[in-house]
C-alpha cells in the first residue's frame, strides 16, 4: 500500500522523510513539547531521524500511519499525527499527535485530525479510536472533546514513562 496523502486548507498530510528531521528536532528538543510525551527530550537530530524511521517502519509493517503535518505556506513540518496500536481484528486503533509550540492554539491539530479520522473510519474500517492523555494535559482534553471524543475515565498508574508510573485518561470515539 502506498502511504496515503491527505490535504486540508492549510496542511499537506504526507509520509515523513529523513529530510523532515530538522523540523521535528526543532520541537521534539523542547521540554514543553515532551512534557506529556512518552520519550525523553531529543538531544540530537539523530533522535528525530530515529523516530521518523520508527513511524515509517510501523507503516511498512501494517501497524499504523503517522502523517507529517506540512504547513503549505512554509513547506515546513509543524507536527505529526496518526494511528498506532492498530488492532484490525477489533476494528480499533489509538491516535497520537504533537505540534510545534509556535503553532499551538491556531487549530492546526484539529484541522489535521478531521481527515485522519475520516481515513480511519472509511479506509481502515475502524469502529473505535482511542486517545490516552495525561490527566493534566488540558489542551489535549479540549482538542479531543471538540472532536466529539468521550472522556471515559482515568486509569491509575497505566503507563511507565521516564522512570515512573503515570496515570492516563482515556478518550474514545465510536464510528456511528
Amino acid at each position: 500500500m502506498e502511504f496515503p496523502v491527505l490535504e486540508t486548507e492549510r496542511l499537506l498530510l504526507r509520509q515523513l522523510t529523513a529530510d523532515d528531521s530538522q523540523d521535528l528536532f526543532e520541537y521534539f528538543s523542547q521540554d514543553e513539547v515532551m512534557e506529556y510525551y512518552d520519550l525523553e527530550t531529543f538531544k540530537t537530530e539523530e533522535d528525530a531521524r530515529q523516530i521518523i524511521r520508527h513511524f515509517n517502519t510501523a507503516f511498512e509493517k501494517g501497524k499504523g500511519f503517522r502523517w507529517a503535518l506540512e504547513l503549505k505556506s512554509e513547506k515546513k513540518v509543524i507536527g505529526t499525527c496518526g494511528y498506532h496500536n492498530w488492532y484490525r481484528e477489533h476494528f480499533k486503533a489509538e491516535i497520537g499527535y504533537e505540534l510545534n509550540p509556535l503553532y499551538w492554539r491556531q487549530s492546526y491539530m484539529k484541522e489535521a485530525i478531521l481527515p485522519i479520522l475520516t481515513f480511519g473510519f472509511e479506509t481502515m474500517r475502524l469502529h473505535r479510536v482511542d486517545a490516552f492523555i495525561d490527566p493534566s494535559n488540558i489542551s489535549s482534553e479540549k482538542l479531543l472533546t471538540s472532536l466529539n471524543f468521550c472522556k471515559e475515565g482515568t486509569l491509575k498508574d497505566y503507563f511507565f514513562e521516564k522512570g515512573k508510573f503515570v496515570d492516563a485518561t482515556i478518550f474514545g470515539l465510536i464510528n456511528k
